[in-house]
């Protein structure tokens, strides 16, 4: 029942991420962000490979065909988006950095209007525009002399990097939907990932020589981010964009900063301040706005087709 309805897969995808945020930024304070995101892959990698390992030999031939399209997706939502938010929770609150992800909705319209060709509705363009203000507002907490000036957190900025990443994601899995089995390709992804992020995580461990007390808690935080974020989100988030397409599947991101916030004041102590709220009401307004344009347009041109 779960696979066949969307809404389920989305609802529990986002509830894994909104629990991602906060335990990447417990984790971050044990293993630096390169090397916290290579395990977490390897630990992925290693559950799947026994059961669709087989199944991805067998597509060798047409993920090579495709390997631009598997190497960009790779780099863009397992590699990039995962680093740069753990990179970005170094310097800011998981809270804050969720309520950030609730404008991906509005990059995955502007990305699939420019890369897909998709209908741009212009009438979405002030829904956009509430959403940046914001995102901006979160970014600057709250200080329009921040924003004058452009003093950002160094983590918000990352965290801007990761937002695209993901909807560059987004939008490539709309494109490759249904020509291959969801599992075996996340299995793809995720052993291209680790060619790019091991090496990278060497560097990382060389230059910073962490030492990391693997303590119950930090084991069964990378254990969550390895199983649960990794692979049950994933694949839940990616057989609901099958099933719906990434604009209404976007929308749903909006429940990672609920639930992010749930397990942040429950589990780390931190609190939801007034900008968080500010700007949590603009982002939703214009993801609003924009998807009801949309659909607008979208009932417009079947109208006129008839």
């Amino acid at each position: 029942m779960i696979r066949r309805s969307p809404y389920l897969l989305l609802i529990l995808a986002t509830c894994i991420w909104g629990g991602n945020f906060v335990a990447g930024k417990v984790l971050v304070t044990h293993i630096p962000p390169l090397t916290l995101a290579a395990i977490r892959w390897a630990i992925a990698f290693v559950c799947l490979l026994p059961f669709y390992g087989k199944e991805a030999w067998q597509l060798r031939g047409s993920f090579l065909r495709s390997w631009k399209t598997v190497v960009f997706l790779s780099v863009t939502g397992v590699a990039g988006f995962n680093t740069l938010t753990y990179a970005a929770v170094q310097f800011t609150g998981s809270i804050n950095a969720s309520l950030m992800n609730s404008a991906t909705p509005i990059m995955v319209v502007l990305l699939a209007w420019l890369v897909m060709n998709e209908r741009f509705a212009w009438s979405a363009l002030p829904g956009i525009l509430i959403s940046m203000a914001g995102v901006f507002w979160i970014i600057g907490r709250g200080s329009l002399q921040a924003l004058l000036t452009l003093s950002f957190n160094k983590g918000d900025l990352l965290m801007l990097l990761a937002i695209l990443c993901w909807a560059l994601y987004s939008v490539g899995m709309k494109k490759v939907a249904g020509q291959f089995p969801s599992s075996a390709f996340l299995l793809a992804q995720v052993a291209i990932a680790l060619i790019l992020l091991v090496p990278l995580s060497a560097a990382e461990i060389i230059a910073v020589a962490p030492v990391v007390t693997w303590s119950p808690a930090v084991l069964a935080g990378v254990a969550y981010i390895g199983l649960f974020a990794s692979i049950i989100a994933f694949l839940s988030w990616n057989r609901a964009i099958e099933l719906a397409g990434p604009q209404r599947c976007a929308g749903f991101l909006n429940l990672i900063p609920l639930f992010s916030a749930i397990f942040a004041t429950g589990f780390t102590g931190e609190s939801l301040r007034m900008y968080h709220l500010l700007g949590a009401v603009l982002i939703v307004a214009g993801v609003y706005v924009t998807n009801t344009a949309i659909k607008r347009g979208q009932m417009s041109a079947s109208i006129r087709r008839l």
